[in-house]
């Protein structure tokens, strides 16, 4: 019997996801093919071949893709990185396989293009422009108003998000932006480069949906509950499922159809972003592929037992979901903090409370004598590692990461020269 396979492209930063992610396809009985930019040495035993690629270069990625689909029977392109969505979907419409289309992809990948195929969904908007300047900033504040909120419109990972709360703030901000919006501090910027967008602070509890779309039909598998760091948005912790009440969920859920019909998304997983207030569901952001932050791989398992990461590879090959809920555990994640710019060296206090059975696992971020610094001038070092704890009751569940909250600390030790 031939084991059919599954093309990969790249695989999530967290090494601990895109181990699961390739361990999930090996699950299904699927053969990985890895294209991307670089094999990572975890992924080695997991995957069948590798081929090497720039994968910012879309027409070099489609050549090796149609090399690699004419040696193997390929079932499917899995997505499960945030700067693929539209080079996968590409990959997906030139071989024949299930995927999204160009222009949903495109609005999976650009926030402003996002917006602004919503714009029907009254109420559910922040106000929003496109700006690429000081001038466009100023001109669009004084029709958005203060407080707001400015970000590239292609970045991930929370990079690059600026809360505007004063007239003072927007030349600071957007002397910033500027320089972050470029490859040589991120590459995932070499697709829109210094383009952002601007809208309307939001007000209320932060939270994300879980789901996937296939063949049109949106799958809601769960609701995510955030905390999210001020001023510049780091996710510091999620809890699943939500606490939100049966009547939120009810039109979060609707809600969340709604979106994702009208950007016209099909066969991917999704990670919408919103925040719950007094005016419903405020939509903030949707990414065409799963959760990031040990969401995906490990919280939505352990909360519900649905399997997301296979699911993903299901939707990438056209076969049936499996999204039976066969548990209900309240799980969740707290990231712990670097305080300081420095050499981080060690997270204190941890033994005492991986004591506690309901503390699950504990994954570095960052390795040990590591040079760290904070946001704005580094989006992703503050988070050192993070912690996952579950609980049958919610208080149980908010009681054990309080105690990461009160008890674990990193220890970060100034470095000579360098200023505080």
């Amino acid at each position: 019997m031939t084991v059919r396979t599954i093309l990969f492209v790249n695989l999530r930063r967290i090494q601990r996801e895109g181990r699961e992610s390739l361990l999930a396809a090996r699950r299904l009985g699927y053969k990985a093919v890895l294209l991307g930019r670089s094999l990572p040495e975890f992924a080695k035993p997991l995957v069948h071949e590798f081929r090497q690629v720039d994968t910012y270069d879309r027409e070099a990625s489609l050549a090796a893709a149609r090399e690699i689909a004419a040696e193997y029977d390929l079932a499917g392109v899995a997505n499960f990185t945030e700067i693929d969505v539209q080079l996968v979907a590409a990959i997906a419409a030139d071989l024949g396989l299930p995927g999204m289309s160009e222009t949903a992809a495109l609005r999976g990948r650009n926030k402003y293009a996002m917006k602004d195929a919503l714009r029907h969904l009254d109420g559910v908007l922040p106000r929003f422009a496109k700006v690429q300047d000081l001038a466009e900033l100023r001109a669009a504040v004084e029709e958005i108003g203060l407080p707001a909120v400015v970000k590239p419109t292609g970045a991930s990972g929370s990079k690059g998000i600026f809360e505007l709360r004063k007239p003072d703030d927007l030349d600071a901000a957007m002397e910033r932006l500027t320089q972050i919006a470029q490859p040589d501090f991120d590459p995932v910027f070499r697709q829109f480069g210094a383009e952002f967008i601007v809208e309307e602070f939001l007000e209320g509890d932060e939270l994300s949906v879980e789901g996937f779309v296939s063949g049109g039909e949106v799958h809601v598998v769960t609701i995510t509950d955030k905390v999210t760091s001020v001023p510049f948005h780091l996710e510091l912790e999620h809890k699943v499922p939500s606490a939100l009440p049966e009547t939120a969920w009810g039109e979060i859920k609707a809600t969340t159809k709604d979106i994702i019909a009208g950007l016209e998304f099909d066969n991917c997983a999704f990670h919408l972003e919103a925040k719950w207030g007094e005016r419903g569901l405020r939509f903030i952001e949707v990414a065409a592929r799963p959760a990031g932050d040990y969401i995906g791989s490990h919280l939505v398992p352990l909360a519900t037992g649905v399997d997301y990461f296979e699911n993903v590879v299901r939707v990438a090959t056209g076969e049936p979901l499996s999204l039976d809920h066969d548990r209900k555990l309240n799980v969740g994640l707290k990231f712990v903090l670097a305080e300081r710019a420095g050499r981080f060296e060690e997270i204190e206090g941890l033994p005492a409370v991986c004591g506690d059975p309901g503390l699950d696992h504990v994954f570095y971020e960052v390795a040990a004598g590591t040079e760290v610094a904070l946001p704005p001038q580094n989006f992703g070092q503050q988070r050192v590692a993070a912690v996952i704890a579950s609980h049958p009751e919610r208080s149980g569940l908010e009681a054990l990461l309080g105690r990461i909250s009160g008890e674990v600390r990193a220890r970060v030790a100034p470095v000579v020269g360098h200023a505080e």
